[in-house]
């Protein structure tokens, strides 16, 4: 199928609100899970410094990992910012999301007790390509982290449902 960059952003964003059962008025682009359009002019000049967007490619959604360390959402790639760092994985390469690198409870460097399940901490995430080959990025665990893994499990299907073509 055929889609323009914008119908993409747009199921990107439908995605996102469906996950959040909340209207985009909800979101005001503080929140760790948030769509890119509502970070601060600073941030997103911070950001597309660092990026080089391809033509007509749109930043949809923005994960902030820690610092200044962030995972944007684009209509074509999932792009992770890790400092000077810059990482990305088209979705047609884009098999699944395998989750946590552990599922059990670990020690945070405070000493604590944590779960993923646990908002404020950072683990290991999987993503698996189409090649079979897994790649760990940090992502929060907790809430910004499963709604980041929910939401973005579907962009498997447009890198292989869709052919994005500009118009």
């Amino acid at each position: 199928m055929i889609k323009s960059p914008e119908k993409i952003k747009e199921q990107i964003e439908f995605w996102f609100f469906k996950y959040h059962v909340k209207p985009k008025e909800s979101f005001n682009g503080e929140e760790k899970f948030t769509l890119y359009k509502l970070l601060n002019d600073s941030l997103k000049t911070e950001i597309e410094g660092k990026v080089k967007l391809r033509n007509f490619e749109l930043p949809v959604l923005v994960l902030h990992v820690e610092g200044s360390n962030y995972i944007i959402n684009s209509t074509e790639r999932f792009i992770r910012i890790e400092n000077s760092e810059v990482e990305m994985i088209d979705y047609k390469d884009f098999e699944w999301h395998i989750g946590y690198e552990s599922l059990i409870a670990n020690r945070s460097t405070s000493g604590k007790i944590t779960s993923i399940k646990d908002d404020g901490e950072i683990s290991e995430f999987g993503i698996r390509k189409r090649s079979g080959e897994i790649i760990y990025w940090k992502i929060p665990t907790g809430s910004p982290g499963f709604a980041f893994w929910n939401v973005t499990k579907k962009c498997e299907l447009i890198g292989r449902k869709y052919q994005i073509v500009a118009r």
